[in-house]
């Protein structure tokens, strides 16, 4: 943002001009509280530069612009891709905005999950006709050549564009096969990927993105149902051959090498700027003191502090004095690398053969649906299969506020429970909320509340599951005490109040213990009132309960978390 910003006025042709000099190192050391300015137009921020003659110079003249569109450079082709129906609204602001940076005769595309989930409602609000499904005929988005977007690598170099650190960025992203044989009433998949693929050859396109980006430790393969694929075999000799076969390790790349590469080639110069930044300060952190000091003065005299000032120039110049560093104190040893099939496998189709063959790769973890409590045999025996095989990490997936109740939900959790231990096992479950993406009615938000379920009872499994972000592990003393040691105990946390299920040891023999004693001290009437209102997860006028008792009751749910 700010390298762009101030590209007419320090770049590598000027940067040590006499009267960008000064201004220009500064910039780099105070990016930080400028970015801040930017975001915001407060010049508070801006106090810690009072006594700079860059604060007026140069900081309000550049940074106190009012930008336009036309300040922009007009393209040819955007394309804007969409994820998840819940951000359409934000989605829609992007692509109407995305309009004014059209070239007169320019083209924006629309296209990903959402946009093939509600492709009307996009339409309707942005004019735009959006693409529907995947991008895997040659001719998609008006190309004239036999390139099929699909099966091309994904330019991993923008997860270096941002600050935040993906959780797979070290990882191979793609699909052995396409779409689903199954067509279940609450997944996506069938019209999203409606043609079920066998195949879809990996090989050349994990070359290709170790060439460009370097070889990446883990493979992530968001396969849909890759057990009901007729070439199962293939692909599990496939994937043998990438690297992945059990007990397989890699040695991680050169990421100074590979960056300086990049930057030589011109690929990305923005994420690969912003990446040999950050190495620049991993680099800093591992030297000694004395050597870590000479470094930064170093950085600093060629304005390498930050991405604001940086050039490519000076990083190419600095570069005899770097990179023995870097071979010094970064050292590349063997690890461990694993296959994640990441969307899950399909219970029913498991067996021993299958599972055999599974366990010839270095799963972690194997990630196995349990939807429906119906399916509780199914579940049980593909867990006992991979515990027959050697598999001992495992994930579920825990669809709840469907069709099931409370109860089943519960159920189903402490199914793995009693599995780890009787199996010596290592199973983490993920509930996951069911929300109807594509009805008009609620794919803008989530706010949909199943059959079984109320506000209450959903804020109450949010509140659990938020202190184990997200996930539900082995043991079953932390199970009891999140969960309760029975159905009846669950029920009584799914009513408590919500403060007293997040902070639970400090309320337990307290306000806890004086709102258990009081909620079922309530008679039946008063009972049936209470739960109707307390139901609703709406606490801000208790007056509207007909009962003196039940109003006291709700006191309790009125007490905040601070």
């Amino acid at each position: 943002m700010l390298e762009e910003f101030f590209a007419g006025e320090v770049d590598s042709q000027n940067l040590f001009a006499p009267e960008v000099n000064d201004a220009a190192q500064k910039f780099g050391r105070y990016e930080a509280t400028l970015l801040e300015f930017i975001r915001t137009g407060k010049t508070a921020c801006l106090d810690i530069l009072r006594e700079e003659d860059f604060y007026h110079e140069y900081a309000l003249k550049k940074l106190h612009r009012r930008f336009k569109a036309e300040d922009f450079p007009a393209f040819d082709i955007i394309c804007v891709n969409s994820l998840f129906t819940f951000y359409f609204a934000a989605t829609v602001e992007t692509i109407n905005d995305a309009k004014k940076f059209l070239a007169r005769d320019g083209k924006i595309f629309v296209g990903g999950v959402a946009a093939t989930l509600v492709p009307d409602a996009f339409e309707a609000e942005t004019g735009i006709k959006p693409h529907i499904g995947l991008l895997d005929k040659p001719d998609d988005l008006g190309k004239r050549d036999d390139v099929i977007i699909d099966t091309l690598p994904p330019d991993y170099s923008i997860l270096d564009e941002v600050d935040y650190k993906y959780p797979a960025a070290d990882a191979y992203l793609t699909y052995t096969t396409r779409g689903c044989i199954r067509k279940c009433t609450f997944c996506a998949v069938s019209k999203l990927e409606p043609e079920y693929k066998d195949h879809v050859p990996i090989f050349e396109q994990l070359k290709q993105t170790e060439e460009l980006f370097g070889a990446k430790r883990h493979l992530l393969l968001m396969d849909n149902n890759v057990l009901a694929s007729k070439q199962f075999d293939a692909i599990i000799d496939e994937i043998k051959a990438c690297g992945y076969a059990k007990g397989a390790t890699y040695t991680p790349p050169d990421e100074y090498a590979l960056t300086l590469k990049n930057l030589r080639a011109g690929f990305n110069d923005r994420a690969y700027l912003r990446k040999m930044i950050r190495l620049y300060d991993d680099l800093e952190r591992r030297l000694p003191e004395d050597k870590a000091g000479d470094f930064y003065s170093a950085r600093e005299a060629n304005f390498l502090l930050s991405v604001a000032g940086a050039s490519k120039d000076k990083i190419f110049a600095l570069d005899d004095y770097v990179r023995p560093l870097f071979d010094k104190y970064f050292k590349r040893k063997p690890l461990v690398r694993c296959v994640d099939f990441n969307q899950g496998l399909d219970a029913r189709l498991i067996d021993d053969y299958k599972m055999a063959r599974l366990a010839e790769l270095n799963i972690h973890p194997m990630r196995i649906a349990f939807d429906h409590i119906e399916q509780r045999d199914i579940y049980e025996r593909a867990i006992r299969l991979a515990a027959k095989y050697g598999v001992r990490d495992l994930s579920n997936y825990l669809l709840y506020n469907f069709l099931d109740t409370p109860a089943d939900f519960y159920e189903r959790l402490r199914i793995n429970i009693d599995l780890c231990e009787e199996l010596d096992v290592a199973i983490y479950s993920f509930p996951m909320r069911y929300c109807p993406i594509d009805d008009p009615k609620y794919f803008r938000n989530r706010d949909y509340i199943g059959r079984h379920w109320n506000k209450k009872f959903i804020r109450a499994i949010q509140a659990i599951t938020n202190a184990t972000k997200g996930k539900v592990g082995r043991g079953r003393d932390f199970f009891e005490k999140a969960f309760g040691r029975n159905l009846a105990e669950f029920r009584e946390l799914l009513y408590m109040p919500e403060t007293f299920i997040i902070y639970r040891v400090r309320y337990e023999d307290n306000l806890a213990a004086t709102w258990r004693e009081e909620f079922y001290g309530l008679n039946e009437s008063e009972r049936a009132e209470a739960e109707r209102i307390i139901e609703a997860n709406n606490f801000s006028d208790i007056t509207c309960a007909a009962s003196s008792k039940v109003r006291e009751l709700l006191r309790f749910y009125q007490v905040k978390r601070h």
